[in-house]
Protein backbone atom coordinates (compact mmCIF):
# COMPACT_ATOMS: atom_id res chain seq x y z
CA UNK A 1 0.00 0.00 0.00
CA UNK A 2 1.49 3.29 -0.41
CA UNK A 3 1.41 6.33 1.75
CA UNK A 4 -0.87 8.39 0.25
CA UNK A 5 -3.81 5.61 0.44
CA UNK A 6 -3.05 5.41 3.91
CA UNK A 7 -3.45 8.92 4.87
CA UNK A 8 -6.27 8.81 2.70
CA UNK A 9 -7.78 5.79 4.24
CA UNK A 10 -6.82 7.61 7.84
CA UNK A 11 -9.07 10.73 7.00
CA UNK A 12 -12.27 8.55 6.49
CA UNK A 13 -12.01 7.51 10.17
CA UNK A 14 -11.50 10.87 11.70
CA UNK A 15 -14.13 12.23 13.37
CA UNK A 16 -16.33 14.52 11.09
CA UNK A 17 -16.53 18.34 12.23
CA UNK A 18 -19.42 19.52 13.82
CA UNK A 19 -20.27 23.52 14.86
CA UNK A 20 -20.91 25.15 17.99
CA UNK A 21 -23.31 27.47 18.46
CA UNK A 22 -23.16 30.06 21.31
CA UNK A 23 -26.72 30.38 22.57
CA UNK A 24 -28.26 33.60 21.91
CA UNK A 25 -31.40 34.87 23.75
CA UNK A 26 -34.58 36.29 21.19
CA UNK A 27 -33.68 39.63 22.56
CA UNK A 28 -30.04 39.06 21.75
CA UNK A 29 -30.56 37.85 18.23
CA UNK A 30 -33.19 40.75 17.91
CA UNK A 31 -30.65 43.40 18.84
CA UNK A 32 -27.74 41.63 16.79
CA UNK A 33 -29.93 41.31 13.94
CA UNK A 34 -29.83 44.07 10.86
CA UNK A 35 -32.96 43.10 9.62
CA UNK A 36 -35.74 40.90 10.86
CA UNK A 37 -38.62 39.54 8.67
CA UNK A 38 -41.33 37.44 8.30
CA UNK A 39 -41.80 36.15 4.37
CA UNK A 40 -42.47 33.00 2.38
CA UNK A 41 -39.61 31.46 0.43
CA UNK A 42 -38.89 30.44 -2.53
CA UNK A 43 -36.60 28.53 -4.65
CA UNK A 44 -32.63 28.46 -4.12
CA UNK A 45 -30.21 28.58 -6.37
CA UNK A 46 -26.23 27.89 -5.15
CA UNK A 47 -23.56 30.20 -6.31
CA UNK A 48 -19.85 30.75 -6.10
CA UNK A 49 -18.94 33.48 -3.90
CA UNK A 50 -14.76 32.62 -4.21
CA UNK A 51 -14.32 29.45 -3.00
CA UNK A 52 -17.45 28.96 -0.94
CA UNK A 53 -20.80 28.24 -2.33
CA UNK A 54 -24.40 29.39 -0.75
CA UNK A 55 -27.56 28.59 -1.50
CA UNK A 56 -29.63 32.06 -2.24
CA UNK A 57 -33.32 31.83 -1.72
CA UNK A 58 -35.95 34.65 -2.35
CA UNK A 59 -38.01 36.14 0.37
CA UNK A 60 -40.97 37.74 -0.21
CA UNK A 61 -41.37 40.01 2.73
CA UNK A 62 -45.01 40.39 4.73
CA UNK A 63 -44.10 42.13 7.54
CA UNK A 64 -40.91 43.67 7.91
CA UNK A 65 -39.41 44.10 11.94
CA UNK A 66 -37.08 45.42 11.76
CA UNK A 67 -34.64 47.02 9.02
CA UNK A 68 -35.26 49.21 6.11
CA UNK A 69 -35.22 47.26 2.64
CA UNK A 70 -37.83 45.69 -0.23
CA UNK A 71 -40.73 43.83 -0.56
CA UNK A 72 -37.99 40.80 -1.55
CA UNK A 73 -34.64 39.74 0.56
CA UNK A 74 -32.23 37.65 -1.16
CA UNK A 75 -30.96 35.57 1.31
CA UNK A 76 -27.80 33.20 1.20
CA UNK A 77 -27.28 29.63 2.91
CA UNK A 78 -23.87 28.48 3.79
CA UNK A 79 -23.22 25.60 1.11
CA UNK A 80 -25.23 24.19 -1.75
CA UNK A 81 -24.73 22.21 -5.10
CA UNK A 82 -23.43 23.73 -8.19
CA UNK A 83 -20.86 22.82 -11.21
CA UNK A 84 -21.13 18.86 -9.61
CA UNK A 85 -20.01 19.64 -6.31
CA UNK A 86 -21.47 19.66 -3.10
CA UNK A 87 -20.57 21.85 0.12
CA UNK A 88 -22.29 21.25 3.64
CA UNK A 89 -21.88 23.21 6.55
CA UNK A 90 -22.51 21.57 9.62
CA UNK A 91 -25.31 23.96 11.76
CA UNK A 92 -27.12 25.35 8.75
CA UNK A 93 -30.49 24.60 8.40
CA UNK A 94 -32.39 23.89 5.28
CA UNK A 95 -35.34 26.39 3.77
CA UNK A 96 -38.36 24.55 1.60
CA UNK A 97 -39.71 26.69 -0.77
CA UNK A 98 -43.22 27.57 -0.19
CA UNK A 99 -43.09 27.90 3.09
CA UNK A 100 -43.90 30.78 6.07
CA UNK A 101 -40.62 32.15 7.90
CA UNK A 102 -39.37 34.32 10.90
CA UNK A 103 -35.88 34.91 9.61
CA UNK A 104 -33.10 37.45 11.98
CA UNK A 105 -30.83 38.36 9.25
CA UNK A 106 -27.46 40.09 9.74
CA UNK A 107 -25.95 41.36 6.26
CA UNK A 108 -22.26 40.79 5.83
CA UNK A 109 -20.02 43.80 4.79
CA UNK A 110 -19.77 41.67 1.03
CA UNK A 111 -24.01 42.35 1.12
CA UNK A 112 -24.78 38.71 2.08
CA UNK A 113 -28.55 38.38 4.32
CA UNK A 114 -27.07 35.48 6.74
CA UNK A 115 -29.98 34.22 9.34
CA UNK A 116 -27.85 34.90 12.29
CA UNK A 117 -26.87 32.33 15.05
CA UNK A 118 -27.21 29.73 12.34
CA UNK A 119 -30.27 27.75 12.92
CA UNK A 120 -30.89 29.97 16.05
CA UNK A 121 -32.38 32.92 14.22
CA UNK A 122 -34.91 30.80 11.79
CA UNK A 123 -38.84 30.22 12.81
CA UNK A 124 -40.52 28.27 10.82
CA UNK A 125 -44.26 29.61 11.22
CA UNK A 126 -47.11 27.48 10.68
CA UNK A 127 -49.95 29.87 9.21
CA UNK A 128 -53.09 27.90 10.43
CA UNK A 129 -51.86 27.77 14.18
CA UNK A 130 -50.15 31.16 14.26
CA UNK A 131 -47.39 29.73 15.62
CA UNK A 132 -43.60 30.49 14.96
CA UNK A 133 -41.37 27.43 15.77
CA UNK A 134 -37.35 27.96 16.30
CA UNK A 135 -35.78 25.69 13.98
CA UNK A 136 -33.71 22.45 15.74
CA UNK A 137 -30.07 21.80 16.03
CA UNK A 138 -28.08 19.13 16.45
CA UNK A 139 -25.12 21.09 16.75
CA UNK A 140 -23.54 21.48 20.31
CA UNK A 141 -25.23 25.16 21.92
CA UNK A 142 -22.55 26.44 24.87
CA UNK A 143 -23.60 29.47 26.94
CA UNK A 144 -21.28 32.53 27.13
CA UNK A 145 -19.08 30.53 29.50
CA UNK A 146 -18.69 27.95 27.24
CA UNK A 147 -20.41 25.26 28.40
CA UNK A 148 -22.37 22.76 27.15
CA UNK A 149 -26.00 23.61 27.34
CA UNK A 150 -29.43 21.98 26.25
CA UNK A 151 -31.56 24.69 24.74
CA UNK A 152 -34.90 23.61 23.37
CA UNK A 153 -36.27 25.52 20.31
CA UNK A 154 -38.49 28.16 21.11
CA UNK A 155 -42.38 28.26 20.63
CA UNK A 156 -44.63 30.92 20.85
CA UNK A 157 -47.38 32.37 19.13
CA UNK A 158 -46.58 34.77 16.22
CA UNK A 159 -47.93 38.08 17.38
CA UNK A 160 -46.25 37.56 21.01
CA UNK A 161 -42.89 36.56 19.06
CA UNK A 162 -43.16 40.61 17.06
CA UNK A 163 -44.53 42.13 20.36
CA UNK A 164 -41.10 40.65 21.82
CA UNK A 165 -38.81 41.72 19.17
CA UNK A 166 -40.25 45.34 18.94
CA UNK A 167 -39.64 45.65 22.59
CA UNK A 168 -35.76 44.15 22.71
CA UNK A 169 -34.72 46.59 19.60
CA UNK A 170 -37.13 49.77 21.38
CA UNK A 171 -35.06 49.07 24.62
CA UNK A 172 -31.62 49.78 22.57
CA UNK A 173 -32.35 52.94 20.90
Amino acid sequence: MSLRFLILAGLVWLPARTTTLQHLTLEEMAVKSTDIVRGHVQRGKALWHGSQLFTHYLVFVSDRWKGMGGPVVDLALQGGVADGLRQVWAGTPELQAGRDYVLFLQRTPSGLNLIIGLSQGLFEVDTKAGQAVQASTNEAIVNRKGAEMAAAPLRMNVAELRRCVQRAVAEVR
